[in-house]
């Protein structure tokens, strides 16, 4: 016999239950939530620190200049690199911004909280926006160093590296991994509705 007035099962719990998470588990996932935001905020600072002090023989080395077609770095330059540098960095603070909520949520033990998944996406799609944007920005950076060259010394540069295809990789892996986890939780819910 069915007793019509017991209370419906709600679909939404069994998504909002959590796992048990031990304690040193649980600093471990807080730690990397506080890391990520802390490396969001370095970052940037890093940029503008290395572009503020670095001396126009060493940015040149980076670039793979010669000495002679970068002898100074004037402010306009300076100003300039560290714009064109920030914006491949951008999107990759965002997604350690958002990668937080991602490691907040499994320290609470909901490995499959939207927040949580949604974090995990955004870092992905923050990684492979900077991806793609590092051979740009390193093209932008060859443009504005190179301007004052003599004429025929101008530089043009792509720069496609291991490093920016393992990122790549990486970003592709990460958002695999999102969608994975968001399909088990569409799936959770929906068994869920059967019980």
């Amino acid at each position: 016999m069915i007793d019509t007035r017991a209370v419906p099962l709600d679909p939404s719990q069994f998504l909002t239950q959590t796992v048990a998470v031990d304690g040193r588990t649980a600093l471990m996932f807080n730690s990397l939530a506080v890391g990520s935001v802390a490396l969001a905020a370095l970052l940037p600072l890093g940029v503008v620190a290395y572009w503020g002090v670095v001396e126009a023989g060493g940015a040149g080395q980076t670039m793979g200049f010669t000495p002679q077609l970068l002898p100074h770095l004037d402010l306009g330059m300076r100003l300039g690199a560290i714009g064109i540098s920030l914006l491949a960095v951008a999107p990759l603070c965002w997604g350690l911004l958002r990668l937080r909520s991602c490691f907040s949520q499994f320290a609470q033990g909901r490995p499959f909280a939207a927040r949580g998944i949604g974090g995990l996406r955004d870092f992905a799609a923050g990684m492979a926006v900077s991806v793609l944007a590092k051979p740009i920005s390193f093209t932008l950076l060859t443009l504005l160093l190179s301007r004052n060259a003599p004429a025929g010394q101008r530089q043009l540069a792509i720069r496609l590296d291991s490093d920016t295809l393992v990122m790549a990789l990486f970003a592709a892996t990460i958002a695999s991994l999102a969608w994975a986890m968001q399909k088990a939780a569409a799936i959770a819910e929906e068994n869920s509705q059967f019980v």
